[in-house]
């Protein structure tokens, strides 16, 4: 049975957004539980290893599995806006062969975001002041950052969809879009701009979210991909 396109799958913005509310709720939790097991320690600041880094590994899993969750379903988004105008029959192409490398993305992502926290966390105890404003303070920030990293996730998964379903429909040549409300003036200058299939932009990116890039080029990017054959 030849694969199609998912009838639950709603848009990029929708499950953008869908995803980036499901990953500031999952942060919110996490917060919340630090600074209740924060508040407990009446005597000075906390062991944060204790409270935190030592359930590392089962909370990144958890942090993993829902961002890999959503990534799946926007590169399915993108393929499909690939598929949908070349190859309509999915020829060559199966979603689950997708399935390993956004594996391997959630796990980066869900390792930097913990990373962050702990940072956040450890710093707070160190800056003048009440550490435990300190440290309400700097995981509220943490919270906040979770919408931006869904959004440059998003980006980054849609774009992989879309490049591999073009791969797998012989097509050569992709071509950079800009988008979103206040895109970077570099981006803005690389609309149009086209490069065979398998080589970067000249921003080093091979597509708009691509984890390979710095921040600076990646974060809160909502530019995408065209693709095209050459000859026609």
């Amino acid at each position: 049975m030849k694969a199609g396109r998912p009838e639950d799958l709603g848009t990029f913005e929708t499950e953008r957004d869908a995803f980036s509310a499901a990953l500031t709720a999952w942060a919110e939790r996490q917060a919340d539980g630090l600074l209740e097991r924060a508040d407990a320690k009446a005597d000075g600041p906390p062991d944060f290893y204790d409270l935190w880094a030592a359930q590392s590994p089962e909370r990144q899993a958890q942090l993993a599995a829902l961002i890999q969750g959503y990534g799946f379903r926007l590169a399915q988004i993108g393929a499909w806006s690939v598929l949908g105008i070349w190859n309509p029959e999915a020829d060559g192409w199966a979603p689950e062969v997708m399935e390993a490398w956004l594996a391997a993305a959630a796990a980066s992502h869900a390792e930097q975001y913990e990373q962050a926290a702990y940072a956040t966390a450890t710093a707070a105890v160190r800056e003048e002041g009440d550490w435990r404003d300190n440290l309400k303070a700097g995981l509220a920030s943490w919270v906040i950052g979770a919408a931006v990293r869904a959004v440059t996730a998003a980006t980054e998964a849609r774009s992989f969809g879309s490049h591999d379903a073009a791969g797998a429909s012989g097509l050569t040549h992709k071509v950079w879009r800009t988008g979103g409300k206040n895109p970077r003036a570099s981006h803005v200058r690389m609309n149009g701009d086209s490069v065979e299939l398998g080589q970067t932009f000249s921003n080093g990116l091979r597509w708009p979210g691509d984890a390979n890039g710095d921040a600076d080029e990646t974060a809160n990017c909502n530019c995408r991909l065209d693709y095209t054959r050459e000859g026609g």
